[in-house]
């Protein structure tokens, strides 16, 4: 479908672009705020990806998805934003991580209303550094695929393999932490 209004819009239909908006803008917007922390900044970050992929559609070879395409560029311009900002990546200590039974925060995970799991989870990404945030939000939250994540965040496949492992482990260790005392009520 993405290809047919591409098509489009390359032959002069400027107003198929909406369709990539209308399509890709949320997960954009969640991909550049995991970034930079700042609904404004991603909301320009956003603005400016769109813009830019509109300008540089014709460049598109089409050999990946256009999503895979477009969010490369919103990573990489709530990148340059992150830096400009000099936003200080979070390094929490994480020495707990081997520690984590996944099967007891699993088993409260899956207890929790849906609202409350979107809480926990958020909460969770927040305490992360950047790149666990943008590694985890693309795999699991947007269900891309470990090619399609390497090729946004130009991450090498066994590395990236390895970082999301680590990240999710961190994870359940703040999981783990806010979630004792619903752990204690359940066990």
């Amino acid at each position: 479908m993405d290809s047919l209004y591409i098509n489009k819009v390359l032959s002069g239909e400027h107003l198929a672009f909406s369709y990539f908006v209308d399509n890709y803008k949320n997960m954009a917007y969640s991909i550049a705020f995991r970034i930079v922390e700042n609904e404004e900044d991603a909301e320009e970050i956003v603005q400016d990806s769109f813009l830019k992929a509109y300008k540089s559609l014709k460049k598109f070879r089409q050999d990946s998805k256009f999503s895979t395409w477009f969010y490369k560029i919103v990573v990489n311009n709530a990148l340059t934003k992150a830096k400009r900002r000099k936003l200080i990546l979070r390094s929490n200590s994480f020495s707990e991580i081997e520690n984590v039974e996944i099967e007891k925060i699993e088993t409260v995970y899956s207890a929790l209303s849906q609202d409350d799991r979107q809480k926990y989870i958020n909460f969770a990404l927040d305490k992360l550094n950047i790149e666990d945030r943008l590694i985890l939000t693309l795999y699991y939250l947007n269900e891309n695929s470990i090619e399609e994540v390497v090729e946004i965040t130009n991450i090498k496949r066994g590395n990236l393999k390895m970082k999301i492992h680590r990240a999710r482990q961190k994870m359940f260790v703040i999981l783990e932490q806010e979630l004792k005392t619903e752990l204690k009520d359940l066990l």
